[in-house]
């Protein structure tokens, strides 16, 4: 099961970015028409998921 990100309403110093870079992000809500055309990751790009398992195989459960 997909994991849900959680939104940051604000700036949090400390993760990496400045507050420039925060405030520089515009990332307006999607559209119905583009949320109509969203794909699962998989069927999008099921060439990088199959090689994303197998390097996880080879790995092992953790």
């Amino acid at each position: 099961m997909a994991k849900k990100s959680k939104k940051m309403p604000e700036f949090q110093p400390g993760r990496g970015y400045t507050k420039e870079d925060w405030d520089a992000v515009d990332s307006p809500e999607l559209t119905d028409e583009e949320l109509a055309k969203v794909r699962p990751f998989r069927e999008a790009l099921p060439d990088l998921a199959a090689s994303i398992d197998r390097e996880l195989a080879k790995r092992g459960k953790s």
